[in-house]
């Protein structure tokens, strides 16, 4: 973008602020790119809400050498641009010259085995189950995936990292309850580092509710430094509210003992992942964090329920989770959740990169089902193809190829005008599909919820940054 002294320049309709006193965060709603600035710095970009051409500004200010680069950084980052230009288009034709990288299959790095539709619990919130009764995944009769399925599957995804020179594998086991299909989870592992552990180093995790974790398994999981996401929702009072038994008992001392089996083989429980809902949420407070810190934990993951409507006043749940998050950080632990993701996305502008909610929407990953369909997400209703499609799925015009392109930073009409446009892109894909099965309202809600939670996350960092 060629800007010469006469050339009039507007403030952009995309810049977006939060402002204490002093200072403010701004950041353009579809190219991220934050910056703190003055109050004062603030108020002389606002001069261009009318057009204004450099010269004329240089006429009636004074400015010094940084104030001079400052003012070219805004440019620079579009949040001054000339009048008439269209930052839309800009964003699609960088979003065009990216295709190649969505029907080659290079942006794929990572395959989940859904190896159990099955679990042993019955959340009350349960995102697997929930969704999947809006569609026919529920009534496939195949529900635990076989060696045969899962290693055609391992097969096909060496082939294609192998294809674009990558050496790292990463493979998650989810479900449902995984464990409950342990045995294959175990051929799984042996096969892995038997047949391509002299060529490609492997990062095992498996998603759990740690019930099933015996010593042995524990074990095992040691053993190839499997990554566990274990699921506790709160202390045994919030948690025996919404995670139950299918015969409706109480889950928290049979989780725990899964965790002690976990330490017993000295492997690392790096964190949890809580949810919430109306239900559970009263019980949440600082004490889950103090139990965290007990167990050497370094995150704490607080997700609302992504799909129910959770009856509860969305600043209340802002205010508990960024008091919870102030509190961890004696211990040096991270508090966060999907509200804490446009956030982290802020940095990556999706000029540069291929910014997006999660690894499913950005087309990193593929889900297996038992049956051997490919999902982008395990708990996905919206099937992209199958095993034998796998070399070619992601091909132009394919349901992947689809899927990626209407997932695009700019493609959803729902998000124009957002705060946090670019930084979000439609948050969940899994409440988007429950909200137009079910009909809800759940989608509005979040984003509600998102935007609050940003502007209280970049006002933290404010306050971090004078403190």
């Amino acid at each position: 973008m060629k800007i010469s002294r006469e050339t009039p320049l507007i403030k952009s309709q995309f810049l977006q602020t939060v402002e204490n006193n002093s200072e403010a965060v701004i950041w353009h709603s579809l190219f991220g790119r934050p910056k703190i600035v003055s109050v004062q710095m603030l108020e002389f970009i606002r001069i261009f809400a009318i057009p204004q051409t450099l010269n004329l500004v240089y006429e009636e200010y004074e400015f010094d050498n940084n104030e001079m680069a400052y003012l070219k950084e805004m440019i620079v980052d579009y949040f001054l641009i000339p009048k008439g230009f269209d930052e839309r288009s800009l964003l699609s034709k960088r979003m065009q010259k990216r295709e190649q990288t969505i029907t080659n299959g290079s942006l794929i790095n990572y395959l989940s085995l859904i190896v159990s539709e099955g679990c042993n619990f019955r959340c009350a919130y349960c995102i697997h189950f929930n969704n999947l009764e809006t569609s026919h995944r529920i009534k496939n009769s195949k529900k635990f995936m076989q060696f045969e399925i899962a290693k055609d599957a391992i097969d096909r995804y060496m082939g294609i990292l192998r294809q674009h020179g990558k050496k790292v594998a990463e493979v998650n086991f989810g479900g449902g309850e995984p464990l409950l299909a342990w045995p294959v989870i175990n051929l799984i592992l042996e096969y892995c580092q038997l047949t391509y552990g002299k060529e490609f180093l492997f990062n095992f995790s498996i998603n759990t509710n740690a019930s099933l974790i015996t010593a042995k398994i524990a074990k095992k999981l040691k053993e190839y430094n499997v990554r566990t996401a274990l699921s506790i929702d709160g202390l045994s009072d919030g948690n025996d509210k919404v995670r139950l038994t299918k015969a409706g008992g109480k889950t928290f001392n049979i989780i725990v003992k899964g965790f002690e089996n976990l330490m017993a083989q000295y492997h690392s429980l790096n964190g949890i992942t809580i949810t919430v809902n109306e239900h559970n949420f009263p019980y949440l407070s600082e004490k889950i964090i103090d139990w965290a810190a007990k167990w050497q934990m370094r995150e704490v993951r607080i997700d609302i329920d992504v799909i129910g409507m959770v009856a509860m006043p969305i600043g209340g749940i802002v205010k508990t989770l960024m008091r919870m998050r102030r509190y961890a950080r004696k211990y040096g632990i991270t508090v966060f959740g999907f509200w804490s993701r446009p956030v982290e996305n802020l940095n990556d502008s999706p000029l540069d990169s291929h910014v997006a909610f999660c690894g499913a929407v950005r087309g990193n990953s593929i889900c297996i089902s038992p049956s051997g369909d490919i999902y982008s997400c395990g708990y996905s209703i919206e099937k992209l193809g199958t095993l034998d499609q796998m070399d070619s799925f992601y091909k132009t015009g394919e349901k992947y190829h689809r899927f990626i392109n209407t997932h695009t930073i700019g493609a959803k009409e729902m998000c124009r005008g957002c705060i946090i446009e670019g930084q979000c892109g439609g948050g969940c894909n899994i409440t988007q599909e429950f909200s137009r099965a079910a009909k809800t309202l759940k989608v509005d809600r979040m984003c509600d919820f998102y935007r609050a939670m940003t502007k209280e996350l970049l006002l933290e960092q404010l306050h971090e940054v004078n403190s």
